[in-house]
């Protein structure tokens, strides 16, 4: 008897964000091709924690570099397969997987609307104290949970279907793509172009939460 293939999550959800770029009118901003899917184990198997994360591989405004002070900070350039590469999401394994089918998606949508409409890198902002999470984004993101559904059949996926513990008996295992934690590199000013090595009045070294979203 021929063993099963092992299934191989980030493929999957990949072709989804595919079809959902194209069929989904608010996710039309998307690249597919410039947004990497990858895969990490979570520290334990409790429901409560971190499901998902988008990065972001520019800083504000798409800009590559951000200077502050005495310092600048250059994000590399990702390409795959000659492709520049904007965006990578991470599903942490099996917590993902163990949510019901329709929190699936919604964690999906959520880490997809979190991308700038503009596509340059940056994460999607808003006014407020909490730049990155408006106060409607939730509702935003069920209200694409709705379109989704009507547009594209989630049943054709099995990451919408069936639980991790589903998905093992009848593919064996689960792979996926494993990603390195992509980082911006220190350089001194001098080293920019001399439009980029005066820092912007107020400015100041860029936080790790301003690239990195989780839900």
């Amino acid at each position: 008897m021929k063993a099963a293939a092992a299934y191989n999550l980030t493929d999957d959800v990949a072709l989804c964000v595919h079809l959902l770029a194209r069929r989904v009118e608010k996710l039309s901003h998307l690249r597919p091709a410039q947004i990497l899917h990858g895969i990490t184990q979570a520290r334990n198997r409790s429901r409560y924690g971190v499901y998902a994360e988008c990065h972001g591989l520019r800083f504000k405004d798409g800009r590559r570099e951000h200077v502050a002070g005495r310092y600048a900070w250059v994000w590399p350039e990702v390409r795959v397969r000659g492709q520049e590469i904007l965006y990578y999401i991470t599903y942490f394994l099996p917590r993902f997987l163990d949510q019901p089918p329709q929190q699936r998606l919604n964690t999906l949508l959520h880490e997809l609307w979190h991308i700038s409409p503009r596509f340059d890198g940056d994460l999607r902002r808003f006014s407020g104290r909490n730049e990155f999470h408006g106060p409607r984004f939730d509702h935003d993101v069920d209200a694409l949970c709705a379109e989704a559904a009507s547009q594209i059949d989630l049943e054709r996926f099995p990451f919408l279907r069936w639980n991790f513990e589903e998905l093992t008996a009848r593919y064996g295992t689960v792979v996926g793509t494993r990603l390195k934690r992509f980082r911006p590199r220190r350089v001194h000013p001098a080293e920019l172009p001399t439009s980029l090595a005066v820092a912007p009045h107020g400015s100041r070294a860029p936080g790790r939460q301003r690239q990195l979203f989780s839900f």
